[in-house]
């Protein structure tokens, strides 16, 4: 098919085609001049409302973390406030003792070695207990070290049977942690 061909078969059709053709024309310039300059503005306004949002979230990030350390202070002072000071060390060996005479176990002697806790304003009692008599005894010593008060902890635990003597032999390491900090009397 010719070129004039194809215009023969427009000819009738003349004034739809013309029609389509400025109908065409208009939506091609309302675009360019209208909705093109508003997509634009969309993506702009997109782009901002993004990087606001990156921000927004960054300093929530940071508001959040500053919370988060000023919690964790709080905490750790109030678990420093809640240690005995290491004054308070000569009492807690006294109720050592007496829950071993309580429960007519013989501690041995009690001797104490004192270790600074690195970095933090703690020390570091520890012992090194041997001693021995039946389960019930040694299950009840035991009770009364867990509720001593402070941060006091069995470190190791052994306990054998002693085949001559036909009682447990409990050996174990026990620390008391106390405050270091200088003392307000």
């Amino acid at each position: 098919m010719s070129w004039s061909q194809f215009l023969y078969l427009l000819k009738p059709h003349k004034r739809f085609w013309l029609l389509c053709a400025g109908l065409l024309l208009a939506n091609l310039i309302f675009y360019f001049f209208f909705v093109a300059g508003e997509i634009e503005q969309i993506n702009i306004k997109r782009k901002n409302y993004q990087a606001g949002r990156k921000e927004l979230t960054a300093q929530r990030k940071l508001q959040l973390r500053a919370r988060n350390y000023t919690e964790s202070q709080k905490a750790w002072q109030t678990f420093l406030d809640s240690v005995d000071h290491k004054i308070r060390f000569p009492d807690r060996l006294n109720e050592v003792k007496l829950l071993f005479r309580r429960h007519d176990l013989d501690p041995g002697e009690l001797a104490f070695k004192s270790e600074p806790v690195n970095g933090l304003p703690l020390v570091r009692f520890v012992s090194t207990i041997e001693t021995s008599g039946d389960y019930a005894d040694l299950k009840a010593l035991l009770n009364g070290i867990r509720q001593l008060p402070g941060l006091f902890y069995i470190a190791q635990l052994s306990i054998d049977k002693d085949r001559r003597a036909g009682l447990l032999v409990m050996k174990m390491e026990v620390a008391a942690y106390f405050n270091d900090a200088p003392h307000d009397s």
